[in-house]
């Protein structure tokens, strides 16, 4: 079982955008674990704030330190604001490391638009592990302590801004959800999928084979499995080159197969 923890302002808003279909199955059958934690859980007064002001000027409100970090606490600890009461008064940055990693080495991701760009090989990637923790930012950020300290590892969906990391996450959970063991009932259903070999899928059809003068291509119906599968990598190629031709250099395909490709 992968266990998936997420911090956030807004956990409904996560387990119901992850609650349908492949991802929703994967959680009902128990292949993955959902820890939503609230940070409004731990807001410094009865108000709920968990924000405030820049220091310096600007527009829109930071997250706050305190919350944060005591969200993250009690990922491990019974009581993270007794732990919080209690730490020593001399500390440093180079103190809260050793704080940080005797609680928990588990990497973070922060989702951040500062962040390097999410795809299915660092899905892939994050699928491996048994514990995935993600800080979802909202209005204008975080305190920068948060990040000294808990040292995530910031990543994003490409170079646009969300109102949070809410949004992000969801479509981030669903890519790695689909690669872990035994939610999808076959395991090429994703290695064949686009960009998990660096390059488009081909194109596909389903019945009926004819419909209003638009009919599947005849070799498709051929039962000639080899002429299907040279189909089928031709299709690779076209798409990828038309569509995505910045991916062209992932193509490991011999040859042989470009001289067809150049023939049709």
């Amino acid at each position: 079982m992968t266990k998936i923890s997420i911090l956030t302002l807004f956990p409904e808003q996560i387990k119901q955008g992850l609650s349908y279909s492949v991802v929703g199955n994967a959680i009902e059958k128990g292949l993955i674990e959902l820890d939503c934690r609230d940070i409004r859980d731990f807001a410094i007064n009865k108000h709920g704030q968990v924000d405030d002001a820049v220091y310096g000027g600007g527009t829109g409100m930071l997250m706050m330190l305190e919350p944060i970090i005591k969200t993250w606490l009690s990922l491990y600890i019974s009581d993270p604001n007794e732990f919080i009461d209690n730490l020593p008064s001399d500390l440093n940055l180079e103190k809260w490391h050793e704080i940080r990693n005797s609680v928990s080495k588990d990497k973070i991701y922060f989702l951040s638009p500062k962040g390097k760009i999410f795809n299915q090989n660092k899905a892939m990637k994050m699928a491996e592990n048994e514990h995935l923790v993600f800080l979802c930012g909202h209005y204008e950020g975080i305190d920068q302590r948060i990040i000294d300290i808990l040292e995530p590892e910031e990543i994003s969906l490409g170079d646009f801004v969300l109102t949070g990391g809410e949004s992000a996450v969801i479509v981030m959970i669903d890519a790695i959800a689909r690669i872990i063991p035994d939610v999808l009932p076959n395991e090429e259903a994703f290695l064949n999928d686009s960009h998990a070999q660096g390059f488009l899928e081909e194109v596909q059809y389903t019945r009926p084979a004819e419909w209003h003068g638009l009919e599947v291509p005849k070799v498709l119906l051929s039962g000639h499995q080899a002429n299907i599968d040279s189909f089928r990598k031709q299709s690779c190629m076209r798409e990828t080159i038309s569509k995505r031709p910045d991916l062209v250099k992932n193509i490991d395909f011999t040859k042989e197969d470009w001289l067809e490709f150049l023939d049709n």
